[in-house]
C-alpha cells in the first residue's frame, strides 16, 4: 500500500527524487499503512511548493512552511528530518536550541522598554559565559537556568514598572525595591529560587557600570528551606499500586510503567522521557536510571510493568526510536517524548511524575539516611535534606 502510493507520487512528477522510495520505507516500517499514506500525500504538495528542487534542503525548508492541510513542523517535518539525518542526506537540526533562543527573545521582548537593552544585553552576555565553560570544559549553564534567569529579571522590571514609578531604570532600583518585589512572591522557596536568579544579573551589571551598587548582594534567604508541597497519603498510595498491578491489563502499557518507575524508584520526569529499552535488563531485574551511580533493582510489580512496556514497544515500534515510551508525535524521530506527553500519560490516576517522585523521597529521607538516599539518587545531599527539614517522624519519638 505504502510502496503502491509512493511509485504513483513519482509518477506523478517530472523529476522524482532518488530518496522517495527510502522515505517511503522508513515509514512503512515505523507508522501504520494509512497514517503513512497520508504523509506521502502531504509530501506531494511539499514538492509541489518546491518545484524548483528536490535536495533534502530545499524540501525541509518547504516542510517547515504552512501548507494547506497540514501545519508548520508537524508529522511530516519531523518524519523528513529524521529520515534526512538517518540517511546522512541533512545535518541534524537543532530544534531544541531554536525552541530556546525563541523563549529568550520573548522574554527580552516582554521586559518593559525602559529596561529591555540591559536584559537583551544580559542575555547575549549569558550566551557567551555558556559557550566559553564549554571551550573550557567547566559546567556551562543549561538553556532552562538561563530562561529562569531571564523570566526573574523581566517579572522584576514589570513590577518596577506598576508600582515603583520612580524607577525609570536599572541604575536607580535600590535593595527595598528588590526585597518589595520578593515580597509579592507567597511561597519562600519562590521568594528564594528569584533571588538566586537575580544575582547573576546584578553581577553583570555592575560589572559593565549599568548600575554602582548591587542592590541583591546583602539579601539573605533562608538556606533551609521546608518543603511544603503536597505528598500523597497511604491510601492513596495503595489505590496506585493496585491500578497499575491488578487493573494494568486494562491500561495502557506506559501508564504503569511510568506510575511505578515514579512511585516505588522516585523516577523524575527526565529519567523517565530519557530511558531506552537497551537500559532495562530483565533477566537480573535491574534498570539504569539517568545519572545514578548504579543500576536500581527492580521489584516484581515493576518488571512485569517494564515487560508489558518492552513488548508493546516490540510490536508497534520495531525500528527508529531507542526510547522506552515512544508517542505518536516521536514514533518517527528519535526524540524523547515531551513533558507533556507525561502529564497526560498519568493524569487519569490523577497524579503527575513529580508528585510520586516527591512522595517516595521524603518518605525514603525521614525513614533512611538522607545521606545513603542522595548516593542512591545521584543527587546533591542539598537536594534530599529539602525534604527533611522541619520534619518529624512522631511515630518514631520516643514516649514522654
Amino acid at each position: 500500500m505504502v510502496g503502491n502510493c509512493a511509485a504513483r507520487l513519482a509518477r506523478n512528477l517530472d523529476h522524482p527524487p532518488e530518496w522517495l522510495d527510502g522515505f517511503a520505507g522508513y515509514l512503512a516500517i515505523r507508522l501504520s499503512p494509512a497514517r503513512a499514506v497520508t504523509l506521502l500525500h502531504q509530501l506531494a504538495g511539499v514538492l509541489a511548493s518546491s518545484s524548483s528542487s528536490n535536495a533534502p534542503a530545499a524540501v525541509l525548508t518547504a516542510a517547515r512552511q504552512p501548507q494547506p492541510g497540514h501545519p508548520a513542523g508537524g508529522a511530516l517535518t519531523r518524519a523528513l528530518e529524521a529520515f534526512f539525518t538517518s540517511a546522512r542526506l541533512a545535518l541534524p537540526a537543532d530544534t531544541v536550541a531554536q525552541a530556546a533562543a525563541t523563549r529568550r527573545r520573548r522574554r527580552v521582548n516582554e521586559t518593559p522598554q525602559a529596561f529591555r537593552a540591559a536584559v537583551a544585553s544580559f542575555s547575549d552576555a549569558q550566551l557567551h559565559d555558556r559557550d566559553r565553560a564549554r571551550r573550557a570544559g567547566t559546567r556551562p549553564r543549561t538553556d532552562r537556568t538561563l530562561e529562569i534567569n531571564l523570566t526573574a529579571v523581566r517579572d522584576l522590571a514589570r513590577y518596577l514598572t506598576a508600582s515603583r514609578p520612580a524607577v525609570t531604570g536599572w541604575q536607580l532600583t535600590a535593595a527595598s525595591d528588590v526585597e518589595a518585589f520578593l515580597a509579592t512572591i507567597a511561597s519562600p522557596a519562590n521568594r528564594a529560587r528569584q533571588l538566586h536568579a537575580l544575582r547573576p544579573f546584578f553581577r553583570w551589571a555592575r560589572s559593565h557600570r549599568i548600575i554602582l551598587a548591587d542592590p541583591a548582594r546583602g539579601l539573605r534567604p533562608s538556606s533551609n528551606i521546608p518543603f511544603h508541597g503536597r505528598l500523597l497519603p497511604a491510601s492513596e498510595q495503595r489505590q496506585l499500586l493496585r491500578r497499575w498491578t491488578a487493573d494494568a491489563e486494562t491500561l495502557h502499557p506506559h501508564e504503569p510503567a511510568a506510575g511505578l518507575l515514579s512511585l516505588l524508584h522516585g523516577a523524575s520526569a527526565g529519567e523517565l522521557r530519557q530511558l531506552r529499552a537497551t537500559d532495562i535488563d530483565l533477566a537480573r531485574a535491574t534498570i539504569r536510571l539517568g545519572r545514578r551511580p548504579r543500576p536500581v533493582p527492580l521489584d516484581p510489580a515493576t518488571t512485569t510493568a517494564l515487560r508489558r512496556c518492552l513488548d508493546h514497544h516490540d510490536r508497534h515500534h520495531r525500528g527508529g526510536n531507542p526510547h522506552l515510551l515512544v508517542s505518536q508525535k516521536s514514533k518517527t524521530t528519535a526524540e524523547p517524548v515531551s513533558a507533556s506527553y507525561l502529564k497526560k500519560l498519568l493524569a487519569p490516576a490523577g497524579v503527575t511524575p513529580t508528585l510520586l517522585r516527591v512522595t517516595r523521597l521524603a518518605h525514603l529521607v525521614t525513614t533512611l539516611d538522607p545521606v545513603i538516599v542522595a548516593e542512591a539518587f545521584g543527587v546533591r545531599r542539598g537536594t534530599v535534606l529539602h525534604y527533611l527539614a522541619d520534619t518529624v517522624d512522631t511515630s518514631r519519638l520516643a514516649n514522654p
